[in-house]
Protein backbone atom coordinates (compact mmCIF):
# COMPACT_ATOMS: atom_id res chain seq x y z
CA UNK A 1 0.00 0.00 0.00
CA UNK A 2 1.41 3.41 -0.91
CA UNK A 3 2.05 5.93 1.87
CA UNK A 4 -0.90 8.27 1.26
CA UNK A 5 -3.40 5.37 1.19
CA UNK A 6 -1.95 4.10 4.47
CA UNK A 7 -2.28 7.56 5.98
CA UNK A 8 -5.93 7.82 4.92
CA UNK A 9 -6.67 4.39 6.41
CA UNK A 10 -4.99 5.45 9.66
CA UNK A 11 -7.22 8.54 9.88
CA UNK A 12 -10.28 6.46 9.01
CA UNK A 13 -9.42 3.99 11.78
CA UNK A 14 -9.16 6.88 14.23
CA UNK A 15 -12.63 8.10 13.23
CA UNK A 16 -13.95 4.54 13.63
CA UNK A 17 -12.54 4.23 17.15
CA UNK A 18 -13.89 7.67 18.08
CA UNK A 19 -17.31 6.57 16.85
CA UNK A 20 -17.87 9.30 14.26
CA UNK A 21 -18.27 7.08 11.19
CA UNK A 22 -21.89 6.85 10.17
CA UNK A 23 -24.11 4.28 8.46
CA UNK A 24 -22.77 2.73 5.28
CA UNK A 25 -19.28 4.15 5.79
CA UNK A 26 -18.96 2.42 9.17
CA UNK A 27 -20.37 -0.84 7.80
CA UNK A 28 -17.96 -0.77 4.87
CA UNK A 29 -15.03 -0.14 7.21
CA UNK A 30 -16.04 -3.05 9.45
CA UNK A 31 -16.17 -5.34 6.41
CA UNK A 32 -12.64 -4.24 5.51
CA UNK A 33 -11.46 -4.90 9.07
CA UNK A 34 -12.49 -8.54 8.77
CA UNK A 35 -10.20 -9.10 5.79
CA UNK A 36 -7.38 -6.54 6.18
CA UNK A 37 -4.90 -7.16 9.03
CA UNK A 38 -3.35 -3.70 8.56
CA UNK A 39 -6.68 -2.04 9.36
CA UNK A 40 -6.99 -4.13 12.52
CA UNK A 41 -3.55 -2.89 13.55
CA UNK A 42 -4.63 0.73 12.94
CA UNK A 43 -7.77 0.21 15.04
CA UNK A 44 -5.77 -1.40 17.85
CA UNK A 45 -3.31 1.50 17.73
CA UNK A 46 -6.03 4.14 18.25
CA UNK A 47 -7.83 2.05 20.87
CA UNK A 48 -4.62 1.89 22.88
CA UNK A 49 -4.02 5.65 22.53
CA UNK A 50 -7.57 6.52 23.58
CA UNK A 51 -7.80 3.92 26.37
CA UNK A 52 -6.64 6.25 29.14
CA UNK A 53 -9.29 8.79 28.17
CA UNK A 54 -12.06 6.22 28.02
CA UNK A 55 -11.07 4.45 31.25
CA UNK A 56 -10.08 7.47 33.30
CA UNK A 57 -13.59 8.74 34.12
CA UNK A 58 -16.45 6.99 35.89
CA UNK A 59 -19.83 6.74 34.09
CA UNK A 60 -22.35 9.45 34.93
CA UNK A 61 -25.95 10.26 33.99
CA UNK A 62 -26.49 12.96 31.40
CA UNK A 63 -27.43 16.29 33.03
CA UNK A 64 -30.03 18.11 30.88
CA UNK A 65 -27.98 21.30 30.94
CA UNK A 66 -24.92 19.54 29.56
CA UNK A 67 -26.37 19.22 26.06
CA UNK A 68 -26.86 22.98 25.97
CA UNK A 69 -23.19 23.50 26.83
CA UNK A 70 -22.08 21.00 24.17
CA UNK A 71 -24.29 22.65 21.57
CA UNK A 72 -22.82 26.03 22.44
CA UNK A 73 -19.27 24.72 22.16
CA UNK A 74 -19.98 23.26 18.73
CA UNK A 75 -21.50 26.29 17.13
CA UNK A 76 -24.54 27.25 19.21
CA UNK A 77 -28.00 25.99 19.91
CA UNK A 78 -29.59 28.24 17.29
CA UNK A 79 -27.46 26.81 14.47
CA UNK A 80 -28.33 23.27 15.55
CA UNK A 81 -32.06 24.01 15.59
CA UNK A 82 -31.96 25.72 12.21
CA UNK A 83 -30.21 22.68 10.74
CA UNK A 84 -33.11 20.44 11.77
CA UNK A 85 -33.27 18.08 14.78
CA UNK A 86 -31.51 19.01 17.99
CA UNK A 87 -27.79 18.26 18.08
CA UNK A 88 -28.22 15.60 20.77
CA UNK A 89 -30.90 13.82 18.72
CA UNK A 90 -28.83 13.87 15.52
CA UNK A 91 -25.74 12.65 17.35
CA UNK A 92 -27.63 9.79 18.98
CA UNK A 93 -29.59 8.70 15.91
CA UNK A 94 -27.23 9.25 13.00
CA UNK A 95 -23.72 8.71 14.34
CA UNK A 96 -24.32 5.72 16.60
CA UNK A 97 -21.94 7.54 18.90
CA UNK A 98 -23.14 6.09 22.19
CA UNK A 99 -23.39 2.41 21.20
CA UNK A 100 -21.52 0.17 23.59
CA UNK A 101 -19.84 2.98 25.57
CA UNK A 102 -20.28 4.65 28.92
CA UNK A 103 -21.39 8.27 28.89
CA UNK A 104 -18.06 9.32 30.36
CA UNK A 105 -16.09 7.55 27.66
CA UNK A 106 -18.29 8.95 24.92
CA UNK A 107 -17.99 12.50 26.22
CA UNK A 108 -14.22 12.08 26.40
CA UNK A 109 -14.17 10.87 22.81
CA UNK A 110 -16.41 13.76 21.72
CA UNK A 111 -14.07 16.29 23.31
CA UNK A 112 -11.08 14.59 21.69
CA UNK A 113 -12.80 14.55 18.30
CA UNK A 114 -13.37 18.30 18.57
CA UNK A 115 -9.75 18.80 19.59
CA UNK A 116 -8.20 16.91 16.66
CA UNK A 117 -10.61 18.21 14.05
CA UNK A 118 -12.54 15.05 13.19
CA UNK A 119 -16.08 16.24 13.96
CA UNK A 120 -17.95 18.40 11.45
CA UNK A 121 -19.41 21.61 12.81
CA UNK A 122 -16.80 21.94 15.53
CA UNK A 123 -15.50 25.24 16.95
CA UNK A 124 -11.91 24.69 15.78
CA UNK A 125 -10.96 25.65 12.20
CA UNK A 126 -11.42 22.94 9.59
CA UNK A 127 -8.13 21.73 8.16
CA UNK A 128 -7.69 22.00 4.43
CA UNK A 129 -5.14 19.19 4.19
CA UNK A 130 -4.04 16.55 6.69
CA UNK A 131 -0.81 14.59 6.41
CA UNK A 132 -0.02 11.60 8.63
CA UNK A 133 3.77 11.35 8.69
CA UNK A 134 5.16 7.85 9.10
CA UNK A 135 8.49 6.63 10.46
CA UNK A 136 10.80 4.64 8.15
CA UNK A 137 9.27 1.43 9.54
CA UNK A 138 5.75 2.61 8.69
CA UNK A 139 4.56 3.69 12.14
CA UNK A 140 2.64 6.99 12.61
CA UNK A 141 4.92 9.61 14.12
CA UNK A 142 3.33 13.03 13.55
CA UNK A 143 0.34 14.75 11.97
CA UNK A 144 0.35 17.99 9.99
CA UNK A 145 -2.89 19.96 9.69
CA UNK A 146 -2.83 22.65 7.01
CA UNK A 147 -5.58 25.26 7.41
CA UNK A 148 -7.17 27.62 4.91
CA UNK A 149 -5.53 30.64 6.55
CA UNK A 150 -2.10 29.19 5.79
CA UNK A 151 -1.32 27.98 9.31
CA UNK A 152 0.31 24.57 9.65
CA UNK A 153 -0.21 22.71 12.92
CA UNK A 154 2.34 19.93 13.48
CA UNK A 155 1.37 17.41 16.17
CA UNK A 156 3.91 14.73 17.17
CA UNK A 157 2.29 11.47 18.28
CA UNK A 158 5.54 9.83 19.36
CA UNK A 159 8.71 11.02 21.05
CA UNK A 160 11.74 11.99 18.99
CA UNK A 161 15.17 12.06 20.55
CA UNK A 162 16.68 15.49 19.94
CA UNK A 163 20.34 15.51 21.06
CA UNK A 164 21.96 18.67 22.32
CA UNK A 165 22.92 20.92 19.43
CA UNK A 166 20.19 19.49 17.19
CA UNK A 167 16.67 20.57 16.24
CA UNK A 168 13.65 19.17 14.41
CA UNK A 169 12.96 20.83 11.07
CA UNK A 170 9.65 20.52 9.20
CA UNK A 171 9.73 20.51 5.39
CA UNK A 172 7.23 20.39 2.56
CA UNK A 173 7.69 19.46 -1.09
CA UNK A 174 5.21 20.14 -3.89
CA UNK A 175 7.61 20.70 -6.80
CA UNK A 176 10.61 18.43 -7.34
CA UNK A 177 12.39 21.08 -9.39
CA UNK A 178 11.93 23.65 -6.63
CA UNK A 179 12.94 21.15 -3.97
CA UNK A 180 11.88 20.89 -0.31
CA UNK A 181 10.99 24.12 1.48
CA UNK A 182 11.42 24.60 5.22
CA UNK A 183 8.20 25.13 7.17
CA UNK A 184 9.93 25.83 10.47
CA UNK A 185 11.88 24.49 13.44
CA UNK A 186 10.79 22.60 16.55
CA UNK A 187 13.29 22.57 19.41
CA UNK A 188 11.88 19.43 21.06
CA UNK A 189 9.04 16.92 20.71
CA UNK A 190 6.01 19.16 21.06
CA UNK A 191 3.10 20.55 19.07
CA UNK A 192 4.04 23.57 16.95
CA UNK A 193 2.00 26.05 14.91
CA UNK A 194 3.53 27.76 11.87
CA UNK A 195 1.95 30.60 9.92
CA UNK A 196 2.97 30.03 6.28
CA UNK A 197 0.41 31.54 3.95
CA UNK A 198 3.22 31.70 1.34
CA UNK A 199 3.21 27.92 0.93
CA UNK A 200 0.76 25.96 -1.24
CA UNK A 201 -1.23 23.04 0.15
CA UNK A 202 -2.46 20.14 -1.90
CA UNK A 203 -3.00 16.41 -2.06
CA UNK A 204 0.14 14.33 -2.64
CA UNK A 205 2.24 17.21 -1.27
CA UNK A 206 5.00 15.79 0.90
CA UNK A 207 5.53 16.78 4.53
CA UNK A 208 8.47 15.51 6.54
CA UNK A 209 10.54 16.14 9.66
CA UNK A 210 14.32 15.80 9.72
CA UNK A 211 16.92 16.09 12.44
CA UNK A 212 19.13 19.10 11.69
CA UNK A 213 21.85 21.17 13.40
CA UNK A 214 20.65 23.73 15.94
CA UNK A 215 19.29 26.74 14.08
CA UNK A 216 18.24 24.67 11.09
CA UNK A 217 19.84 23.17 8.01
CA UNK A 218 22.91 25.19 6.92
CA UNK A 219 22.11 24.49 3.25
CA UNK A 220 18.37 25.28 3.43
CA UNK A 221 17.82 21.70 2.29
CA UNK A 222 17.37 18.55 4.41
CA UNK A 223 20.77 17.26 5.54
CA UNK A 224 19.89 15.03 8.49
CA UNK A 225 17.95 11.77 8.74
CA UNK A 226 14.25 11.80 7.83
CA UNK A 227 12.34 10.95 11.04
CA UNK A 228 8.83 10.94 9.56
CA UNK A 229 7.33 11.56 6.14
CA UNK A 230 3.81 11.60 4.65
CA UNK A 231 1.57 12.87 1.87
CA UNK A 232 -1.14 15.49 2.19
CA UNK A 233 -4.71 14.24 1.82
CA UNK A 234 -8.21 15.65 2.13
CA UNK A 235 -9.57 15.04 5.65
CA UNK A 236 -12.79 13.05 5.98
CA UNK A 237 -14.95 15.64 7.73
Amino acid sequence: MIANEKAEDLLLAGEYVLGVLDGAERDAFERRISREPQLREHVAYWQERFADIDNGVMPKDVPPALWTKIEGALGGKLAAEQAGPRFSERLWESLGFWRGTSFAGAIASLVLAVAVGLLAGRATPQPRIVAVMLTPDGQPGAIAEVHYNGSINVIPIRDFEVPKGKTLQVWTLWDKEKGPISVGLIDRTRQALFHRSDLPAGQQQIYEITLEPEGGSPTNRPTGPVLVKGFGALPRL
